[in-house]
């Protein structure tokens, strides 16, 4: 008698699927990015901090709340930007993350665009993650980025 057999072998793995995919925990940077990229403000405003600081490409600094308008406005419009060679560190409650990756946007403020240095403070919240800074600084292309390592322009 096999059938309970060929029965309960595949609703094993199905199970073991899901509660497998059930458990995972989103990637904040990744939904931050897929927002920002979407221009999606609603999501913006669940994913960042109340006391969250945006440092621009090109120095200018915004809080939360003039950021996501800028978003929503359509002041900013980001249409590229990708995420590669992350380092992460713990600090207290916090993660600091540091990577390299290309940003493409439009905004009334001239962006530097291309090659990038991204730095990401995020903190615990009882919902998640939140990201309170947002920093991208232009950098060199070289030898040593392939490894996260740029010179900054």
């Amino acid at each position: 008698m096999r059938l309970p057999q060929t029965v309960f072998l595949p609703l094993a793995l199905v199970f073991c699927l899901f509660a497998g995919t059930a458990q995972a925990k989103p990637d904040t940077i990744a939904l931050y990015i897929e927002a920002l990229l979407a221009g999606d403000a609603p999501a913006l405003e669940k994913l960042l901090a109340p006391n969250y600081w945006h440092v621009s490409t090109n120095g200018h600094i915004q809080d939360k709340e003039h950021f996501i308008n800028s978003i929503r406005n359509r002041k900013l419009v980001v249409s590229r930007m990708t995420f590669s060679n992350a380092r992460t560190v713990m600090i207290g409650e916090a993660k600091l993350v540091t990577a390299t990756g290309y940003l493409k946007a439009t905004s009334p403020h001239p962006l530097p665009e291309g090659l990038l240095r991204f730095t990401l403070v995020l903190v615990k919240t009882g919902r998640g993650e939140q990201v309170v800074l947002y920093q991208g600084t232009p950098v060199i292309p070289g030898k040593d980025c392939d490894d996260g390592n740029c010179d900054i322009q």
